[in-house]
């Protein structure tokens, strides 16, 4: 474990009686190992009840999730990484999140439970290893509890736990890989090859903790040019240079071998789908100079501003101390201070990552979108950074600093807690408009159609894990033959769709099941493939999916007929 975690006893109290005076409780132990676990699982019970409340089942916030749960499905049944069994399709955003679900749905046959279980162990993990970094760049046992239990309280920690999705293993690998750096950067043998090893199997929760490790090999190269004296620096970092990057790359390389292999492409489809109409390789693709600027200046500072306001929203009382916070680590850092644990890697990764975002999909896709799930590994470091710049400033005050530790800790905790009840809401709504509409339509066609249908569909979740169907993704995320369609020459041309259109055809789905607009309907009556709808639901408090209708339309290749029953409120 990177902290201590023996069980709390007399003993442990004593060794600690002989710490310094403010040091010298257990309690801290206490908080890591009962409090805040009991915490997170308090929290995700209270999201729980209000989805159940408002969505009237337990469910996923996303189609995502969903998504999530069919690659696990299959890997789980022996398929492999497929979507569809026997089709070799671009590994999930977070593969290692996959094998983890797949071993937990196998072992209990339940998804959305095993799903939070296994969440909750993360986010506890998470909350331990966020103590454990604060502990190291300012020692402190009392702080790291502290830190623990900012960060089970914090939005959006339950949000993320009952997603059914990989945040939480995507916060702590992170952490995990940092704290790690910090601690052994300059460790020699095996230890020193710790943090690239974690760096390394971090990418497998999510592929923008690609930047870890060039982020880190850079910290190592600002760090020895004043640490080592003379020029012998530089020669010093080439060589550890020569030795990290053969481990990180042996390690990362079978992931992108793999989407190479099954869609000519490195990265996981669904980059190449956010990307589609934005960011730099969309701009470069067409040529755009006005998009290319945009995506280059003016989206990293939109999004490092909204981010900076997202931060301050999840909580307020840590902003002004994360920003002296955020100035101190680098001064320290810069001087050899911060008790030796001194590292840019932190404000690296805080600054580089979301900037990286904008500049690959554009500022379209905000920091908020999705509850924070695509940069969920920078909150707990800006809740770091928040208390110990927090704890510098109780440090310089001349008296009353006990008060001024739990009033402080006090208004965290409660700027946290008070962000809880609209986040509680914004999950059963989640969970409400995806049971509406994928989960419902889905059950539909179970009932009524046959396991060998194919179904055509551009949200491809719920659908797939409920009805076993083959799905033919209208949108490229798992079927390749649409992601073939995302081409320069389409792109300039404009024919996407068309390619799209003509992959469908070739296909000869059963059914179309779509989520989408109002107006988009009249688009479907006139295409010469689709027939009447048969299924047809419109939710009036949509915030979730990509539109408030949910369709089933048969083709004129259908050959399992379902029942003309429309659901209430379809034609």
């Amino acid at each position: 474990m990177l902290v201590r975690s023996q069980p709390v006893s007399t003993d442990t109290c004593e060794r600690e009686s002989k710490e310094p005076a403010s040091e010298a409780r257990c309690w801290p132990s206490l908080v890591l190992y009962l409090l805040v676990p009991l915490v997170i699982a308090a929290l995700m019970l209270y999201y729980l009840i209000s989805s159940r409340r408002v969505a009237g089942e337990f469910g996923f916030p996303l189609d995502d999730s969903w998504i999530h749960l069919r690659f696990a499905q299959n890997l789980a049944r022996g398929y492999g990484f497929s979507f569809n069994p026997g089709q070799p399709a671009s590994t999930s955003t977070g593969p290692l999140w996959t094998l983890l679900f797949a071993l937990g749905y196998r072992a209990t046959g339940e998804y959305v439970f095993t799903a939070a279980a296994a969440n909750w162990a993360l986010c506890w993990l998470t909350a331990v290893t966020a103590a454990a970094l604060g502990h190291t760049l300012m020692p402190s046992r009392a702080l790291g509890a502290a830190i623990a239990l900012i960060v089970a309280v914090t939005i959006p920690l339950p949000w993320l736990a009952l997603s059914g999705m990989e945040p939480p293993l995507f916060m702590w690998l992170t952490l995990v890989a940092v704290l790690l750096h910090v601690r052994l950067r300059r460790a020699h043998g095996a230890g020193g090859l710790a943090p690239t090893i974690a760096s390394s199997l971090a990418v497998y929760a999510r592929p923008e903790l690609l930047l870890l490790f060039p982020l880190a090999m850079l910290d190592r190269l600002l760090r020895g040019r004043r640490e080592e004296p003379g020029e012998r620096w530089f020669a010093g970092w080439l060589r550890q240079l020569a030795i990290h990057t053969p481990i990180y790359l042996a390690i990362v390389a079978p992931l992108s071998l793999y989407n190479l292999h099954v869609i000519g492409r490195p990265l996981p489809s669904s980059y190449y789908i956010k990307a589609m109409n934005y960011g730099i390789t969309w701009a470069l693709a067409m040529g755009n100079d006005e998009l290319l600027l945009q995506s280059l200046f003016l989206a990293p500072v939109k999004e490092v501003f909204a981010l900076l306001l997202l931060w301050a929203g999840n909580n307020v009382v840590l902003f002004v101390p994360f920003l002296l916070g955020f100035v101190w680590l680098v001064r320290e850092t810069r001087s050899g201070g911060a008790s030796g644990h001194g590292s840019y890697l932190i404000p690296l990764l805080l600054v580089v990552q979301p900037i990286a975002w904008a500049i690959s999909t554009n500022f379209h896709r905000a920091p908020w979108f999705q509850s924070q799930r695509y940069l969920a590994n920078l909150g707990p470091l800006y809740l770091i950074v928040g208390m110990v710049g927090a704890s510098k400033l109780i440090g310089r005050m001349p008296r009353g600093r006990r008060v001024a530790v739990i009033g402080g800790l006090a208004l965290a905790l409660v700027a946290s807690l008070a962000r809880q009840p609209d986040q509680a809401r914004l999950y059963a709504q989640n969970v409400k408009n995806i049971t509406e509409l994928q989960v419902a339509a889905a059950r539909w066609l179970k009932e009524r159609v046959s396991s060998e249908a194919v179904i055509a569909a551009n949200d491809v979740g719920a659908v797939a894990v409920i009805t076993q169907c083959r799905i033919f993704d209208m949108m490229g995320l798992v079927s390749p033959e649409t992601l073939a369609c995302l081409t320069v020459e389409n792109a300039r041309a404009g024919t996407w769709r068309q390619c799209v259109e003509e992959s469908v055809v070739s296909a000869e789905p059963d059914y179309l099941f779509a989520i989408a607009r109002p107006e988009r309907l009249a688009g479907f009556a006139r295409n010469p493939y689709y027939g009447d709808p048969v299924y047809l639901v419109e939710v009036d408090d949509n915030i979730t999916a990509g539109g408030p209708v949910a369709v089933i339309l048969p083709t004129i290749w259908c050959k399992y007929a379902a029942s003309s029953e429309a659901a209430p409120g379809g034609p």
